[in-house]
């Protein structure tokens, strides 16, 4: 038993229940469900490798100390770590968690410890995702919609170009570097959705498009080389935040200055993007308020736990932020309500 219990301290990092600070929208009143107080849910991000996944664990668990609930949340030490996945449903499955919620790059290799969490009648919802997997009976898919909010970073570089050249979008000229997650749909659906986006200026050209595995170290090696070898990019766009902070980082170890010289955005609205936003040294991100996605995952579980009717895809909100809204998006005042989607088809 204690070479067990090292062996998966040796994969994973094992965060329990812990009181953080709330940083979400003002909560609607829950009365505790006293036959839901030994109420356990698991949940397993893809990796440890954005804050993304932390401030959604944070987001999660204070909404599960307020319902009375147990949670055991098993990261994997990075995204590319299907085996630890895989090994953290089993390990789930084996302590008869009430739910459990994922969130993988490869839904399809975890396809037997999802058919087993099935067959032990134990619910499985995937999170930050609304992307269906065809195979797999999966309760709810949680998330925002990734190629509509890529594409809306796309069409906002654009205008931002344009504006900073004093041009018509139409006849907009410029070079766009775009750095990509690890491969999996997240990548793809969040790829393709810019450059849909940036097709609003049709003299916007990719001038680079390389893999920077969500990290902001490879990100800012990528875009170093990139500035060294290609003159004149005017826009680095990241799948990630932390893409888009390495990217930016390398702009200014150039001599560049963000929001003159160059235009960094990213996607996720993480704690500390925000930061660099409000000090002029990254230019905008997409905020899909994580830690509000953790808090609806809480929400929707109680529903199912319930028995009560839950949508299979439940959308969360997006929105662009720059300088100019970035306050509004702190407060979480620009928050609207998850809603009842079809689900997002699967783009490359």
């Amino acid at each position: 038993m204690k070479l067990l219990w090292v062996h998966y301290l040796a994969l994973f990092w094992i965060v329990y229940v812990c009181q953080i600070p709330w940083m979400g929208a003002e909560s609607p009143d829950i009365s505790t469900n006293v036959e839901m107080q030994n109420f356990t849910i698991g949940i397993i991000p893809s990796g440890s490798d954005s804050p993304f996944h932390l401030e959604l664990i944070t987001g999660a668990n204070k909404t599960a100390i307020e319902y009375g609930w147990n949670t055991i949340i098993i990261t994997p030490d990075n995204e590319e770590n299907i085996t630890a996945q895989k090994t953290a449903m089993k390990a789930l499955i084996e302590r008869n968690v009430d739910i459990i919620s994922l969130n993988t790059l490869d839904p399809q290799a975890l396809t037997p410890e999802i058919r087993a969490a099935e067959k032990a009648r134990i619910p499985v919802i995937m999170h930050n995702t609304l992307t269906p997997v065809p195979s797999l009976n999966i309760t709810t898919y949680i998330g925002y919609n990734q190629y509509t909010g890529a594409a809306e970073m796309g069409t906002y570089a654009a205008r931002l170009l344009a504006e900073k050249k004093n041009e018509d979008p139409k006849n907009l000229q410029g070079n766009v570097f775009i750095l990509r997650g690890l491969p999996g749909f997240h990548a793809d659906q969040r790829t393709a959705g810019f450059i849909t986006g940036i097709k609003t200026s049709p003299g916007l050209k990719i001038v680079g498009e390389e893999e920077a595995g969500w990290r902001r170290d490879t990100a800012k090696q990528v875009a170093t080389q990139a500035l060294s070898e290609r003159k004149g990019i005017d826009i680095f766009y990241g799948n990630s935040d932390e893409m888009a902070i390495g990217a930016a980082l390398a702009a200014q170890e150039q001599g560049k200055e963000i929001n003159k010289d160059i235009f960094c955005l990213g996607i996720d609205g993480n704690a500390p993007t925000l930061e660099m936003i409000q000090n002029g040294t990254m230019t905008a991100t997409l905020g899909v308020y994580p830690d509000l996605i953790g808090r609806t995952i809480i929400i929707q579980a109680q529903a199912i736990q319930k028995g009560e009717p839950v949508s299979r895809f439940t959308e969360t909100p997006i929105i662009v932020v720059d300088k100019e809204n970035i306050q509004a998006y702190l407060n979480r005042s620009t928050w609207t309500n998850p809603t009842e989607s079809v689900g997002e088809l699967l783009r490359k």
